[in-house]
């Protein structure tokens, strides 16, 4: 579960994005309309950083378009193409977004909580840490074998070894058994209900211990050979990532990664 270099060019992007505070807005469909007759050639119609507010614009052909960091408040999109465009950041507010199409696009760090999914296509999308929390219907969602991040990453059944980061740079080597609950988002990360340690050891790991403390909540250690559960219960929905659970990595190298930010 390595991340492929477009998740490494995301996550940088991000960290160096500054907002402008000078925003574009378009609340009249002809705009965008004038927009799309103007493209040439092959290159992507840019309306990057756009808001778009109270707009019609379901069933339009909006396809290869560079719309990153847009928000759109409010719109009808029930049946928009947005195909192969570059949709990174975007956020849909109070929107219709049914049969929405978004095939092939890079909707990473997209937002689509609290909106109706019901018949949106994200055949070949890659969703990477796009929030989903409160978001219906998501079982009428359309994906294929090349959407990515949709599924969870984890095994759905039977026991599997995940990893812990602690205080002090601690890494914890733990086993999910078979019985516990366990789920993932968009991202590289997951909560689980149950867990047995097995290890804890330094990044290098050259040095051991027999605890660690949690960085969360400095009540709560991991101690080898202990079975344990998380003291503030499990929460099921999949898509409220920074929730009730015991959180993992999948990969050793993922946790050590994050430590050592």
């Amino acid at each position: 579960m390595n991340f492929s270099q477009s998740e490494k060019d995301f996550i940088e992007e991000a960290s160096k994005y500054t907002a402008t505070g000078d925003r574009r807005r378009i609340t009249d469909a002809s705009e965008v309309k004038e927009a799309l007759d103007s493209r040439t050639g092959t290159d992507p119609v840019d309306l990057h950083e756009v808001t778009f507010k109270d707009i019609d614009l379901s069933g339009w052909d909006m396809s290869n378009m560079n719309l990153r960091r847009a928000t759109f408040d409010n719109c009808n999109l029930n049946g928009t193409d947005f195909s192969e465009s570059m949709m990174d950041h975007v956020a849909f507010y109070d929107c219709d977004i049914k049969n929405m199409k978004l095939n092939k696009c890079m909707v990473r760090g997209a937002s689509f909580r609290g909106n109706d999914m019901e018949g949106v296509d994200l055949s070949g999308a890659n969703i990477y840490a796009a929030v989903l929390e409160d978001a219906t219907n998501q079982d009428k969602v359309i994906i294929d074998d090349d959407t990515r991040w949709y599924k969870m990453r984890c095994p759905e059944e039977g026991p599997f070894i995940a990893w812990k980061c602690c205080t002090e740079l601690r890494v914890v080597q733990m086993l999910v058994p078979a019985d516990a609950k366990r789920c993932m988002a968009t991202m590289e990360t997951g909560r689980v209900s149950k867990v047995k340690v097995l290890s804890i050891k330094s990044i290098d790991e050259t040095k051991s211990w027999d605890w660690a403390q949690s960085t969360v909540d400095p009540d709560f250690y991991y101690e080898v050979g202990k079975w344990l559960e998380p003291a503030n219960g499990f929460q099921e929905d999949r898509w409220k990532d920074s929730s009730a659970g015991i959180h993992f990595f999948l990969e050793r190298q993922q946790c050590v990664d994050y430590q050592s930010k």
